[in-house]
């Protein structure tokens, strides 16, 4: 897949605010809630801290056939999708910040914080690469045009040949 000069960075941002979503989660899980939602941000603090961005970032350069064209854009999709589920429910379930006191509300009030970054983030690495799915895809039609004509005009001077012997 083509690759901007922006795209880098954002990964990198990607790979951080992951971290930091997984590490006050931890802090979280230890110390404040252990719902289903909170559980989901773990998941999510895994998915985007380890294992989405390094999956998006090292795929098309170190192991091209599994970076097929299509299965980038429905990681990065699937991700931003999965984020914002997760900002949703940790938004729900968060108090208002009058009645934040102590640590682990005010760490769950910068998880849904730092989930609305990443998942805007997401959303515009998302629409980068459906663009260059959208660009590889348009390229390899052409290049079957291309062949096809080719392959149509290299047929076409055979049989008149053929039928000039006869």
């Amino acid at each position: 897949m083509a690759r901007t000069g922006w795209v880098t960075p954002i990964r990198l941002c990607q790979v951080l605010l992951g971290i930091a979503i997984f590490a006050l989660i931890i802090y979280t899980l230890a110390v404040y809630k252990f719902d289903n939602a909170t559980k989901f941000m773990l998941f999510l603090g895994i998915w985007t801290g380890f294992i989405a961005p390094s999956y998006l970032g090292l795929a098309p350069v170190h192991f091209p056939r599994l970076a097929h064209y299509l299965v980038i854009p429905v990681v990065e999709i699937s991700t931003f999708i999965m984020l914002l589920v997760g900002l949703i429910l940790k938004g729900v379930d968060l108090p208002p910040a009058s009645d934040c006191k102590f640590a682990a509300c005010e760490a769950t009030q910068a998880v849904v914080v730092i989930t609305a970054v990443e998942c805007v983030l997401f959303l515009a690495t998302s629409i980068q690469s459906i663009i260059d799915a959208r660009r590889l895809h348009d390229k390899t039609v052409a290049k079957e045009q291309i062949v096809q004509t080719a392959a149509a005009r290299e047929g076409a001077p055979e049989t008149t040949q053929a039928t000039e012997t006869v």
